[in-house]
C-alpha cells in the first residue's frame, strides 16, 4: 500500500485491541444527518455519525491505550513535546496514536454505508473540471469499497494544531486507491479546534503567526470551517487544502482515515500488471526522494514488464 498522506508511521501501540473492539457492545445506529460546507468546496459533513457513547467508548479506550507526541522525523514512545523543535512545533502539535484497527475499520464503513449518501465517481477527459482532476490512471467509474485500516486518532491540547496541507491518496493497487479522507470527530471543543478549508496554493496561503510560532492559512483564502462537533464527520476530497485550528481551551479528540473507493470495472488485472503497477510506485518513491538513476532503472523494467501500465503512464 503507498499512502502519501500525513500519517507518520510508529510502533503499533500495546493493547490496542481496546481501541479496535470498543465500539463492539453498541448497537444503536444514529439518525444522521448531512450537507455540504458550500456547493463549491468538495467537503461533506455528517452529524451523528457516531453516538455520544460510541464517542466515549473511543476515547477511553484511546487513553487507556496511551497517547504519545507526534514527531516529525524521527519518533520514541519515552520522547514528549518538550523535546521537539521549534520548527516542528510550527507545523504540528498533538498526541496521538497510529496504527492498523481492521476490525474498528469495518464498523465505521458499515456506519458509512448505512448513514452516509456518496456517491461514485467517473473520471473522463470530459468532464467538469477535467483541467484539474483528470489523470490517465483515474478513467472510469469508482464506487466507495471500504475504510483504510490505518487509523489516526489524535488529541489536541490547548495551543495544538496542524498547519494548512493536503492529505494526499493512499494508493492499495491501480484499481483501488482513496479520494476522501474521514475526519471523525470524537468530543465537543470548548474554544478553537475548527478544520478550515482553503483554495489556492499552499505556499500562497501559508503565514507564520511568530507570536504564536505556528504555520497558519490565511483566513482571506478560507472557503469554508468545519466546527468540532461531538459525532460528526467530514468527509473531503484528499487534495483539498486544510488545517486544524490551535485549540483555545479544552481538549479535541478526533479520528482520521481514508476512504477507499475501486474502479469498476477493473482495468490492467493480469499478474503481469500488478507487478508493472507495483514497480511503477517504487520508481515515483525514489524519484520524489532525488534518486532519479534508480527511479529510470524501474521505469525501464515496467516497460518490459507490462506493455499496458507502460502505455497508461506513458512511458512507451
Amino acid at each position: 500500500m503507498y499512502s502519501y498522506n500525513n500519517i507518520v508511521e510508529k510502533g503499533e501501540p500495546k493493547h490496542k485491541e481496546l481501541i479496535d473492539r470498543a465500539l463492539d457492545h453498541l448497537t444503536a445506529i444514529p439518525k444522521s444527518t448531512q450537507h455540504r460546507v458550500s456547493p463549491e468546496v468538495d467537503c461533506i459533513i455528517v452529524d451523528n455519525f457516531l453516538t455520544n457513547e460510541e464517542c466515549d467508548a473511543l476515547v477511553e479506550a484511546c487513553e487507556k491505550t496511551g497517547f504519545s507526541f507526534w514527531r516529525q522525523t524521527t519518533h520514541d514512545a519515552t520522547d514528549g513535546e518538550s523535546c521537539c523543535s521549534a520548527a516542528s512545533k510550527a507545523v504540528r502539535v498533538v498526541d496521538t496514536i497510529e496504527a492498523n484497527f481492521d476490525h474498528l475499520s469495518q464498523f465505521l464503513f458499515k456506519r458509512i454505508a448505512a448513514v452516509v449518501d456518496l456517491e461514485s465517481k467517473r473520471f473522463s477527459k470530459e468532464m467538469i473540471g477535467a483541467e484539474e482532476l483528470y489523470e490517465r490512471d483515474l478513467e472510469g467509474e469508482w464506487v466507495p469499497y471500504a475504510l483504510s485500516s490505518n487509523l489516526l486518532l489524535g488529541r489536541y491540547k490547548p495551543g495544538g494544531h496542524f498547519m494548512p496541507h493536503i492529505d494526499g491518496s493512499t494508493v492499495v493497487d491501480l484499481n483501488t486507491r482513496s479520494f476522501y479522507t474521514l475526519l471523525l470527530y470524537l468530543n465537543d471543543c470548548p474554544e478553537g479546534g475548527e478544520t478550515h478549508l482553503f483554495s489556492g496554493e499552499q505556499h500562497k496561503v501559508i503565514f507564520m503567526d511568530s507570536e504564536a510560532n505556528k504555520l497558519r492559512g490565511s483566513a482571506s483564502n478560507r472557503v469554508g470551517s468545519v466546527e468540532p462537533k461531538k459525532g460528526r464527520a467530514a468527509f473531503f476530497y484528499y487534495d483539498l487544502l486544510h488545517e486544524g485550528a490551535p485549540v483555545v481551551s479544552g481538549l479535541k479528540y478526533i479520528c482520521r482515515a481514508d476512504l477507499l473507493y475501486r474502479r469498476q470495472p477493473p482495468i490492467l488485472t493480469s499478474e503481469k500488471d500488478t507487478e508493472a503497477f507495483e514497480l511503477y510506485q517504487q520508481a515515483r518513491t525514489l524519484e520524489s526522494s532525488g534518486e532519479a538513476a534508480r527511479a529510470c532503472e524501474l521505469f525501464q523494467r515496467v516497460r518490459k514488464v507490462s506493455k499496458g501500465v507502460a502505455e497508461l503512464y506513458q512511458l512507451d
